[in-house]
């Protein structure tokens, strides 16, 4: 059973980047969201580990833990030198308040009596402690968090944005309600002022999230192969694999198989800079399947379900799985869907023909009927067999003319014309 989020135990290893259950973490993210007590011991837990991390109190594998949360979280970086500055600064003050000089505390009381001088110290302590508490509360609260409790009920792709929690997907979601409207334009607007005053990979992931959430996907692409100019970062990759993935599904027909290709190799570039990072496996195993490239759609959805096997998200995972042909018709050798093909091609069996052909057609091997029937052709001719060579040519244009139909694809079309 998971540990309860709300020990400062657990809070501590969140802080430290070391829970990995996708279930607490959206726990946990979702309560510094709607829990303002939750939030205030989360900044005071995190002050307390950058203090033992500054005074060198933290253990060697806290400390490494620690280091490992700096790349991503710039606001935890600026706490970190402010406070190492604080501490050196001390150090400097212990050095000179150690000679004979008066001590620093009775040339501070000194000034505290005077009326004008103490005045005008408190009003700078309050405004501190006020912007500290502004600071604080909008580095939590951000806006990519609002964003995400807007759609926490239905997600807005198909494909997994990197730490949105799991939401069912709903098709045909309509417009957002006024209210919901009034907090994406909020949003937004935020959003595009840190991408002006304070360009960075941060501010152009979150502006390029948002826009892929508004189904605005070359605003998206735009801004989130910004954010990798300022270094290759897997969350980013994934994201921008996203945005090409779903623009692929909502786009032009025409540019589907380029947009996809495009998907995949972000999805997996993500993969390599971070092996477990699971909306990456997620999204290349769906970008695989919906390149009919189904053998190894089938090994990424069974890898993604080694890493998650209880979560929302491997239930889909599972269903996509189940989509796929079972194993025996995954693994037939290449002679026997030929054979297959040009069995139902010769009794008219054109949706049969048609399926086999949509099984193979995206694997990009030898398999595919198209290429086999090529060869095929090229074999007749050399034989001198007649029959074979116009049967090989039939049967590519009776695959071309299905693709035009049914995808409005011209490419198979063109292959009996170029042989």
């Amino acid at each position: 059973m998971a540990e309860s989020t709300n020990t400062d135990r657990a809070i501590r290893a969140y802080l430290l980047g070391r829970i990995a259950d996708e279930a607490t973490l959206e726990e946990v993210e979702a309560r510094l969201f709607n829990d303002d007590d939750y939030c205030t011991r989360m900044e005071l837990m995190e002050d307390e580990i950058i203090n033992d991390y500054v005074l060198d109190r933290l253990s060697r594998d806290d400390a490494a833990s620690f280091e490992s949360t700096l790349r991503n979280d710039p606001d935890r970086r600026f706490k970190l030198e402010l406070t190492k500055g604080i501490e050196q600064r001390a150090v400097l003050h212990d050095r000179e308040t150690a000679s004979d000089q008066p001590s620093w505390i009775t040339s501070l009381g000194s000034i505290f009596r005077r009326p004008a001088y103490a005045g005008a110290f408190a009003v700078l302590l309050i405004a501190a402690v006020v912007l500290g508490i502004y600071l604080t509360r909008t580095t939590r609260r951000d806006d990519l968090a609002e964003l995400q409790s807007i759609y926490r009920e239905s997600r807005p792709t198909e494909s997994r944005i990197t730490n949105f929690p799991h939401a069912p997907l709903t098709r045909l979601r309509g417009a957002p309600d006024a209210r919901d409207q009034n907090r994406l334009r909020r949003i937004e607007n935020d959003l595009l002022d840190n991408v002006e005053t304070s360009p960075s990979a941060q501010t152009h992931h979150a502006l390029g999230v948002f826009d892929l959430t508004q189904r605005k996907y070359p605003e998206a692409i735009k801004e989130l192969e910004a954010a990798l100019k300022f270094g290759d970062d897997a969350r980013i990759q994934n994201d921008l694999g996203s945005a090409h993935f779903e623009l692929a599904k909502a786009g032009p027909t025409e540019r589907k198989l380029e947009e996809l290709a495009q998907s995949l190799e972000h999805f997996t570039k993500a993969t390599q800079l971070d092996a477990n990072l699971l909306e990456a496996l997620f999204n290349r195993s769906l970008a695989l399947q919906e390149m009919n490239q189904r053998r190894q759609a089938k090994e990424s959805w069974t890898l993604y379900l080694q890493k998650d096997s209880s979560s929302r998200w491997a239930d889909e995972a599972r269903k996509h799985l189940a989509d796929l042909p079972d194993e025996q018709s995954l693994f037939r050798t290449d002679e026997q869907v030929l054979s297959d093909f040009l069995a139902a091609f010769r009794r008219h069996d054109d949706q049969r023909a048609q399926q086999i052909h949509d099984e193979t057609k995206g694997l990009l091997r030898d398999v595919t009927v198209p290429l086999q029937l090529c060869r095929r052709y090229l074999a007749a001719i050399r034989s001198n067999d007649s029959v074979a060579a116009k049967e090989s040519l039939d049967a590519l244009t009776f695959i071309g003319n299905f693709e035009q139909a049914t995808h409005h694809d011209a490419f198979f079309l063109s292959w009996p014309t170029s042989i």
